[in-house]
């Protein structure tokens, strides 16, 4: 995914879906617009076995040279990506049912709906499974909704199955990776049904987003009996708060540092983050992320223990699954190794904010080990494909700059387009090193970069800030390059753009924006983040993230791999509320903030704007001034920070045009008369303008 070491400090000493209330006439009719092409597989003219490329192959990072060629032994892992059914509707529904101004706002589709009409048919599935037999592979069952048929081949393998070359490179980092050095090629009977091949290199490897402030301190007791008898001490509330055993540590922690503690200030415990985003609200009232799933994914294990008693110290009642999607992780967190701090704090900032939300950990292989981008994709695509949270948080990413395999691109794209038809909501952090994407802790690089995937418009990328005070608090684009402590990601991207309806970010552009992903006449290219939380580790939050029988260990956490769970965990609160039951999960939020940004009244109501400051980060060797931040959008901190007690209703609106439909329109008499009015209702959606909507206020 771009940087290629391990981020990781070293430290030193399931889901609701809409309720059933007006939904089925205006499914039927998204079903029956597509349901023509969807139940059968298109007719086959002579079949040719000749073989065919597919698919393309990484590009070659910049400054990689060369150097020996992995051994024919070496075994990877990879996957054969099928091309969706339906494609072109896949995205148009996408766009459609998280657009507020459409008449499908909502109308989310079932996970047995979005299989039978995107997902590859069985017939499919067995005809490349055989093919890949045939040519001397042995494939596995497929996976992630039958898009992705993984295959666990050694390097002499793929180059016999797939007519393919491998060459060795040194990158810049002084790593040793491999790229093949053709395109695939595939039995020709089925090529046309395979997108291409994932994981013939292993340049890229994913960053956490993560900043801590210093040397760990251990705490005095890791009971959970004793921790929570400590919580209990403090009071019984609906917002969940540290125990004095934890901030007796988190005190001695930051004085041990050189900082002195300060709940909003050096540190932000769940009560003063309750506050200062206005969330305490949905909390006393009752909505605390119940009936809520929030998936959140890693590649590397977690100390179970240390999530166990942070949860007992802040009296959250989250229950915390753990899925494990590789074959298991060897490399185990210690108090020492830094593994498990990234997967723990984005457990525990979901729990202390939504804490009465279930938290699924979908744990893929460590990114110390030898890792492809199939081992980053069976992860990514996880929770989307068993639809089991109605949330996901992600807090790894690369230099979009870096290696692109535009066929991971594609089919990273098509997931999170299955996301939004399912009414998923999906978060990742926007990068740690500002407007320089690639720089990284073990390699300085000035190159003006936005991360992957936080460049695809169908994610919401959520950016770091500094923040001081517990009400009506100071709030700036995170930038510390002082310090060398990293700085929010942001900026445009080179890869990906926007256009016609799906373009929510059209009248949005900010500072020092231009064209770099070369995008057509009535297309704008995709800008970073979309919206911004707490994220800079001098005001960061404190985390259990390992303990034995001994004690625990804590620390004060930031970057965007914060910021993204905080959004969120948010986003969770709306989901469990009344109004969301009602008319359903909060889904694909990016329309719908960009849509409450254009009128003055909702942007200034529902967003905190930060308007000085920039996410030009020195410490990379950059000297120019890419992006500052403005009034209203720009890329250093996007539309400005969620001021959740009035964004969290306005994200569980209802479709508008419910009334309409069901009174008047042709889209309602189409639902009920069936599939000889679907043309001409959808022809109609797309011409006919609907009656004025008196909005409701929030």
């Amino acid at each position: 995914m771009g940087n290629t070491h391990d981020p990781r400090p070293r430290i030193s000493g399931a889901a609701r879906k809409r309720a059933v209330r007006y939904g089925a006439p205006i499914t039927a009719l998204a079903l029956a617009a597509v349901l023509g092409t969807a139940q059968a597989d298109a007719a086959t003219s002579a079949v040719s076995h000749t073989p065919t490329a597919v698919g393309s192959i990484a590009t070659v990072p910049a400054g990689a040279r060369a150097a020996a060629a992995p051994s024919d032994s070496t075994k990877i892992n990879v996957d054969i990506a099928l091309e969706p059914r339906n494609a072109a509707e896949l995205t148009e529904y996408a766009t459609l049912v998280s657009d507020p101004n459409s008449v499908f706002y909502k109308q989310y589709l079932t996970k047995q709906q979005t299989r039978l009409l995107f997902a590859p048919s069985q017939s499919t599935v067995d005809a490349v499974g055989n093919a890949l037999t045939a040519a001397g592979l042995k494939p596995g069952a497929a996976i992630d909704d039958d898009f992705y048929i993984p295959v666990s081949a050694t390097i002499g393998q793929l180059k016999q199955a797939f007519k393919i070359g491998f060459a060795g490179y040194r990158l810049t980092d002084g790593r040793a990776a491999f790229n093949a050095t053709a395109v695939p090629e595939l039995d020709g009977s089925v090529a046309g049904d395979v997108r291409g091949i994932i994981g013939l290199d292993d340049f890229a490897t994913p960053d956490t987003d993560i900043r801590t402030t210093g040397k760990s301190t251990r705490g005095t007791s890791a009971s959970a009996a004793a921790l929570s008898q400590s919580a209990r001490s403090s009071g019984k509330s609906a917002v969940p708060a540290m125990c004095s055993a934890f901030t007796t540590a988190i005190d001695a922690y930051l004085k041990k540092n050189g900082y002195t503690g300060t709940d909003g200030g050096t540190y932000y415990s769940p009560t003063a983050m309750a506050s200062a985003y206005g969330y305490a609200k949905q909390l006393n009232a009752g909505d605390r992320g119940q009936g809520v799933t929030v998936a959140v994914e890693e590649w590397e294990a977690v100390n179970h223990a240390a999530v166990s008693d942070y949860l007992s110290c802040v009296g959250s009642h989250s229950k915390v699954s753990y899925n494990t999607t590789a074959a298991g992780n060897a490399l185990q967190p210690t108090a020492t190794n830094g593994i498990g701090v990234e997967a723990s704090l984005d457990i525990e900032a979901i729990a202390s904010i939504a804490p009465k939300a279930e938290v699924l950990d979908y744990e893929g292989p460590d990114i110390t080990a030898s890792f492809t981008d199939a081992d980053w994709l069976d992860t990514f695509a996880a929770p989307i494909a068993a639809d089991n949270a109605s949330v996901i948080s992600l807090s790894w990413g690369g230099c979009e700059a870096g290696a692109i395999d535009k066929t991971l691109e594609n089919s990273q794209t098509s997931t999170l387009q299955l996301a939004a038809v399912q009414g998923q909501s999906f978060f990742t952090s926007s990068d740690d090193n500002g407007s320089e994407g690639c720089n990284s802790a073990t390699r300085q690089d000035a190159t003006v970069s936005v991360d992957d995937p936080a460049n695809s418009p169908w994610i919401t990328a959520v950016g770091g800030t500094y923040m001081q005070g517990k009400t009506n608090p100071t709030v700036v684009p995170w930038n510390d390059s002082f310090n060398a402590g990293g700085a929010t990601g942001g900026g445009v991207s080179i890869w990906q753009s926007l256009s016609g309806r799906a373009d929510y970010q059209a009248g949005f552009v900010g500072a020092g924006y231009s064209n770099a992903c070369g995008a057509t006449n009535g297309s704008t290219c995709r800008q970073v983040p979309d919206i911004s939380t707490l994220g800079d580790w001098r005001s960061g939050f404190p985390q259990m993230y390992y303990a034995d029988s001994k004690g625990y260990d804590v620390l004060v956490d930031g970057g965007t791999s914060l910021a993204a769970p905080v959004m969120a965990a948010i986003t969770a609160l709306a989901d469990s509320s009344t109004r969301c039951a009602i008319d359903g999960p909060a889904g694909f939020i990016n329309p719908t903030i960009y849509d409450l940004a254009k009128n003055p009244a909702t942007y200034a109501k529902d967003f905190q704007d930060e308007t000085t400051g920039s996410n030009a980060y020195s410490p990379s060797g950059y000297t120019g001034k890419l992006y500052q931040a403005t009034g209203g959008y720009d890329m250093a901190s996007g539309l400005g920070s969620p001021r959740a007690a009035t964004l969290i209703p306005a994200l569980c609106a209802p479709n508008k045009y419910l009334g309409w439909i069901f009174g008047h329109s042709q889209l309602g008499a189409a639902a009920e008369h069936g599939q000889a009015s679907i043309d001409k209702a959808i022809s109609a959606e797309a011409t006919e303008t609907a009656p004025a909507v008196k909005e409701s206020s929030h």
